[in-house]
């Protein structure tokens, strides 16, 4: 299998004031958090837009979707809407429905700031061989990429999404199902005012997106 026949989705949702980044508003002003995050997306679509399978574009909503389909860096991305009532249905749903036209498929968030492109090739290179699982840990206790060949329910369900326990979290799951699990490089993603701090010089250097 090569990395070209991987599937890419990238979660994301349109830049708007209130909708998105809403734990660094309180710090930086809506529109602060609505500028960190048009920065973020852009790094996103940037690494996305070099993957060389097929890419998918996971809207959060239909405003988003609306937002993306006139936005052109997301031209080379196929635009699907998430579904499901949480964070976890909403990416079983994504990979589920990638995994029924490709043999595997990768999931990355949008609100890393250190992801690279070998990160994403790498994921598709232990996919490629006989890993069963791909995870991208962020400092923060979660992840920022997944990556599977096969749809496993239960690697999503009753897991406290938006804690620091997500990514322990998610590994005793892999374990209990006997899943073999290969684990990139920790990279961080930007959630509070001090990760805006931390990781200023790297935010100013981003590509931004134009906002909704």
């Amino acid at each position: 299998m090569s990395a070209a026949r991987t599937a890419l989705i990238v979660f994301a949702r349109a830049p708007r004031l209130g909708a998105v980044k809403t734990r660094l508003a309180a710090g930086l002003g809506a529109s602060g958090a609505v500028d960190i995050y048009a920065a973020l997306l852009g790094h996103a679509l940037r690494l996305a837009g070099q993957w060389p399978g097929p890419r998918y574009l996971a809207c959060a909503d239909p405003p988003s979707h609306a937002y993306f389909a006139q936005l052109p860096a997301a031209a080379s991305f196929a635009l699907v809407l998430q579904r499901g009532r949480d964070l976890g249905t909403r990416m079983r749903a994504a990979l589920a429905d990638a995994l029924a036209c490709h043999p595997s498929a990768l999931l990355m968030g949008s609100d890393v700031v250190d992801n690279q492109l070998a990160d994403l090739l790498a994921a598709g290179a232990h996919l490629q061989g006989a890993g069963e699982v791909v995870l991208g840990p962020v400092a923060d206790g979660g992840y920022w990429l997944i990556g599977t060949k096969l749809d496993q329910p239960t690697l999503f369900q009753s897991l406290p999404w938006g804690s620091s326990q997500v990514y322990a979290g998610t590994l005793q799951r892999c374990c209990a199902l006997g899943l073999s699990v290969s684990e990139l490089p920790l990279r961080h993603d930007i959630d509070q005012p001090a990760d805006v701090q931390q990781h200023a010089a790297a935010l100013a250097a981003l590509p931004r997106v134009p906002l909704a």
